[in-house]
C-alpha cells in the first residue's frame, strides 16, 4: 500500500485587493479559506443509502443496475470489499454509526417500532420470546453530530432518522439542522405529499411543506423524495460558507415501497434478461435515482470548491431485502447468502466507499471494519483523542494507505435476538476469516471460512470442534461483557 500526504489545499482562487474598502471586506469574506485537513477541520458527508444490498452498485457486481456516478467515485477513491454494518437491520446499525458502541451494549437491537412490546404481539408463533430493548437512542449517549459540534463544526441532518422519537430527534442529538426526520424507518411513498397509509398505518415525512426554493402553495406534483432531500443538502452546503459542516445525509430509499418514475422503472423492464440476478425494475429504477443525486453533490462539492477538503463517506446500513415487496423479490445479494435481518453476509456486509481528499492511495481495502469504527475514525480524522467507553476503532490509518494491527486482528461481533422472514435470533463472530453464528435458544452452531466459502454454503463445524469451541468462548465472553440481552422460552408457542 503506498502512503498519502496529508497537505491539503484550499482549492479558492485569491482575488486581487483592487477595490474599495467595502468591495475588500466583502470579497475577503467569501474567500476566507475553506476548512481543510490541513487545519484539522475537513467537512464530513455521511451518506447512507437505506437497505442497499452488498452488490446493487455497478462497482460491486450490479447486472440489472446502473450506477455510472458512483462507480465513477469509486475508481478515483476507496473501496471497502469486508464492511459491516453492526446491525442486520437500520436502527441498531445506525445508532452504531452515530455512538461507536455495539448494539448489543446499547440494548438497542431492533427497529424502534419493532420493540419487544410490539414482537411480543405475535408470541404464538415465536418459540423464544426476544429480549426488552429500547426504542430510542439515549438522550446521555454521545453522538458523531456532538462531538463535532463541540469543535466547531456546523451540523446538518436530511433525511431518514429511525433511532428514536420525536423527543431523540437529530435536534437533541447535537444537530443544528434536522429536515425531513421521521420516527418511522420509511416513507408511505416517495412521491409529493409524502404521506398516505402504508404499513399498517397513516405516515408522512415533516419539514417538507415548502418547494425546494422554501415556497408554499406551489405546483409539485411529480417532486420526487430522493431529489428533494438532495435539494436541501445542497442549499445546506452553500449556506454552510466556509465554515467546517458535518451533513448527514441519509436517504430513505432504496427502501420499500418501490417507487420511482415510470419511465425508469420501464426502462429495466425493457433491459431484464434471464440470466440476470437482479430483476426487479422498480428497485433499479431506485438504485438509479440515488446514483442521481449522488452525483448532484459530487458536483456541488467541486462547484463550490471544496472537494479537496470534504471527506465523503457512502454506505449502507445493513444488508438488501431479498423478501417479496407485491409478489417480487426486491434485490438479491449474490455471491453473498440471505439477506436484511439475517447474520449471514447477505444480511450485514455493506458497500462502502469512502473519498479522502489528495490521498495518494487509491483502490480497494480488504480489510474488515464496521459501523462501529465511524466515530473513532472522524475523531481520529480531527485530532480528538478524548471519546472513552466507544466499541470501535479507527479505521483511517487504512485510509491513508497504513496497516492497523487494531483492526487487522480484533474479532468482529453481531446480536440480533430478534425473528425476521431470514432468521431466528442469532448471534455471531468472525475472527479473521472464521465465521460462527450461535442461534440463541436452541444453541446451534454453523461455522464458515470466509476464505473458501463467502456464500456460506457449508456447515464446517463438525470438521472443526476445536475451531468452533475457541470461538464460541470468545463469542460468550463478548455477550456477558457487553451484557447483551438472551432470550427465554415462550410458555405460549403453539408450534410443534
Amino acid at each position: 500500500m503506498g502512503s498519502m500526504n496529508l497537505t491539503f489545499g484550499t482549492g479558492i482562487k485569491k482575488i486581487p485587493v483592487v477595490l474599495g474598502l467595502w468591495s475588500f471586506l466583502f470579497f475577503s469574506c467569501r474567500d476566507q479559506p475553506k476548512p481543510g485537513l490541513d487545519a484539522g477541520r475537513p467537512n464530513i458527508i455521511f451518506i447512507v443509502v437505506d437497505d442497499l444490498g452488498a452488490s446493487d452498485f455497478g462497482c460491486y457486481g450490479a447486472d440489472l443496475h446502473e450506477t455510472p456516478n458512483i462507480d465513477q467515485f469509486a475508481k478515483n477513491n476507496l473501496v471497502f470489499t469486508n464492511s459491516y454494518a453492526a446491525a442486520p437491520v437500520c436502527s441498531p446499525s445506525r445508532a452504531s454509526l452515530m455512538t461507536g458502541k455495539f448494539p448489543a451494549r446499547l440494548n438497542f437491537t431492533i427497529w424502534s417500532e419493532a420493540a419487544s412490546p410490539v414482537e411480543r404481539k405475535n408470541q404464538e408463533v415465536y418459540k423464544y420470546l426476544p429480549p426488552q430493548t429500547i426504542e430510542s437512542l439515549p438522550l446521555e449517549e454521545v453522538t458523531i453530530a456532538e462531538k463535532l459540534k463541540e469543535h466547531g463544526y456546523l451540523t446538518a441532518h436530511v433525511g431518514k432518522w429511525h433511532i428514536g422519537d420525536y423527543m431523540h430527534f437529530p435536534e437533541n442529538q447535537g444537530f443544528d439542522v434536522s429536515i425531513a426526520a421521521s420516527q418511522r424507518g420509511a416513507p408511505p411513498t416517495y412521491f409529493y405529499p409524502y404521506k398516505g397509509f402504508a404499513f399498517r398505518e397513516h405516515r408522512f415525512v415533516g419539514q417538507l411543506g415548502t418547494d425546494a426554493e422554501g415556497r408554499y402553495f406551489t405546483d409539485r406534483k411529480g417532486e420526487y423524495l430522493t431529489d428533494r432531500l438532495t435539494d436541501e443538502a445542497l442549499r445546506i452546503i452553500e449556506d454552510a460558507g466556509s465554515r467546517p459542516f458535518f451533513l448527514n445525509l441519509w436517504y430513505y430509499s432504496v427502501h420499500t415501497p418501490l417507487e420511482a418514475p415510470e419511465d425508469d422503472i420501464e426502462y429495466f423492464r425493457n433491459k431484464l434478461t434471464p440470466e440476470l440476478k437482479h430483476r426487479n425494475p422498480a428497485y433499479a429504477a431506485m438504485v438509479k435515482a440515488v446514483d442521481y443525486n449522488v452525483g448532484r453533490l459530487l458536483k456541488k462539492l467541486e462547484k463550490e470548491k471544496i472537494a479537496e477538503n470534504t471527506v465523503v463517506f457512502l454506505l449502507s446500513d445493513n444488508g438488501g431485502y431479498i423478501n417479496k415487496y407485491k409478489d417480487q423479490v426486491v434485490t438479491d445479494n449474490y455471491p453473498l447468502r440471505s439477506g436484511k435481518g439475517s447474520l449471514y453476509e447477505g444480511g450485514i456486509r455493506i458497500p462502502t466507499i469512502v473519498a479522502l481528499p489528495h490521498s495518494s492511495f487509491k483502490g480497494k481495502i480488504d480489510i474488515p471494519v464496521s459501523t462501529i469504527d465511524y466515530f473513532p475514525t472522524i475523531m481520529d480524522l480531527i485530532g480528538v483523542k478524548d471519546y472513552p467507553g466507544i466499541d470501535g476503532k479507527s479505521f483511517l490509518p487504512l485510509l491513508k494507505g497504513e496497516k492497523s494491527e487494531a483492526l487487522q486482528t480484533r474479532p468482529m461481533y453481531w446480536h440480533y435476538p430478534h425473528y425476521y422472514p431470514t432468521t431466528a435470533p442469532v448471534s455471531a463472530i468472525r475472527d479473521g476469516n472464521w465465521k460462527m453464528l450461535e442461534y440463541l435458544g436452541d444453541e446451534r452452531l454453523e461455522l464458515y471460512d470466509l476464505s473458501a466459502d463467502s456464500g456460506e454454503s457449508k456447515n464446517v463445524v463438525k470438521e472443526n470442534p476445536e475451531k468452533a469451541a475457541e470461538l464460541l468462548e470468545k463469542l460468550h465472553a463478548w455477550q456477558k461483557e457487553t451484557n447483551a440481552r438472551g432470550v427465554t422460552l415462550n410458555p405460549g408457542y403453539k408450534g410443534d
